[in-house]
């Protein structure tokens, strides 16, 4: 009884010594060499992408080559007193082209309307008919100009016609389903915690970063349009005065030889007016063009800001999705070298 009651003494002895000798050696410390790895963990910087550049071709106008000829040809009648076959043919096409009533309308056209076409308003009805159909004429057309609208990113700009929420990714402190049972696991968090709010600020240097580039684009943008509508107004009025100056000279030269030309006089007159008026209303058409495109300009740099700062944001919202999983990974490995596995 006694040798019974002394081994189970010893054997409970023996079992509390175990006991005691491995809860001794449960470490007190994470991993020393994990959590060097853990601290070197970082969102990897983003090279900051630019706006894609926005291409754009400037406007330009055509004087009429036939236009200048057949108003060099007036300019001799007077003198010479003959009329050139070039003036003939002019003259018939008016006549072949329009009624009786359109070719007296255009004229008559009074100084008054010619000037308020210049000042960049609107055709009157009967004479915006008149030069409509002129212009889908094929021999009338010839006397009128050739034109290119502006385009912006390969569209044209025809005169007579917000900012994007960048995408954020679902994100995770890496601690969900840690347990604080002891100091080791708990100085695992801590040191996890610390990578991670590391994480988090670089992130916030990043973002600011793209913000900052996004701001300085968007920045420059109001005064890129200010400049461009401001030379607008004196290319037309320089276009302008040199059209009227040509025109006047060929009523004139007209007005000289009327009594040589004949019946032709009011188709020559006519044909005036309509090379005259086509030229305006091709220029009114064009500088309107001109000053949209200065905003369309700015609507396309905005797009392409908004555009290059979804791409950095997406960027670094990758970049630090990947930091953080290698966070996360390495937090297995942190609390299993917290844990005895002897």
């Amino acid at each position: 009884m006694k040798k019974s009651t002394f081994s189970l003494f010893v054997f409970g002895l023996a079992l509390t010594l175990l006991m005691y000798n491995c809860k001794k050696s449960d470490p007190l410390e994470p991993d020393a060499d994990l959590v060097e790895d853990l601290n070197k963990i970082e969102v990897a910087p983003v090279t900051i992408v630019a706006p894609t550049p926005v291409t754009s071709t400037p406007s330009s106008v055509t004087a009429s080559a036939k236009t200048a000829e057949v108003a060099n040809a007036i300019g001799s009648i007077a003198t010479s007193g003959v009329v050139p076959a070039s003036v003939k043919t002019s003259a018939a096409e008016v006549s072949g082209a329009l009624s009786p009533t359109e070719v007296s309308a255009m004229a008559t056209v009074t100084p008054a309307t010619l000037a308020a076409v210049a000042s960049g308003g609107a055709l009157p009805t009967n004479l915006k008919a008149v030069l409509d159909k002129a212009a889908g004429n094929t021999a009338l057309k010839a006397y009128l100009p050739s034109f290119t609208l502006p385009a912006v990113n390969g569209q044209a700009v025809n005169g007579r016609s917000g900012a994007s929420v960048p995408e954020t990714i679902a994100q995770t402190d890496g601690l969900d389903g840690l347990a604080v049972s002891d100091e080791c696991i708990a100085k695992a968090e801590e040191a996890l915690k610390t990578v991670i709010a590391k994480l988090d600020a670089t992130k916030a240097g990043e973002m600011a970063k793209v913000e900052q580039a996004y701001q300085t684009v968007i920045a420059a943008l109001a005064g890129n349009e200010a400049t461009c509508t401001a030379g607008i107004p004196a290319k037309y009025t320089a276009l302008r005065t040199a059209a009227q100056a040509i025109f006047d000279k060929t009523n004139t030269d007209l007005d000289a030889a009327q009594a040589v030309l004949g019946a032709d006089y009011a188709l020559l007159k006519a044909l005036n007016s309509i090379s005259y008026l086509g030229y305006l209303s091709t220029l009114n058409t064009l500088q309107s063009a001109d000053v949209k495109a200065c905003s369309s300009l700015t609507t396309a740099a905005t797009a392409a800001a908004q555009a290059a700062r979804t791409t950095n944001t997406a960027a670094v919202n990758a970049a630090y999705s990947k930091a953080l999983g290698e966070a996360n990974a390495a937090k297995a490995e942190l609390l299993q070298s917290c844990h005895n596995q002897g």
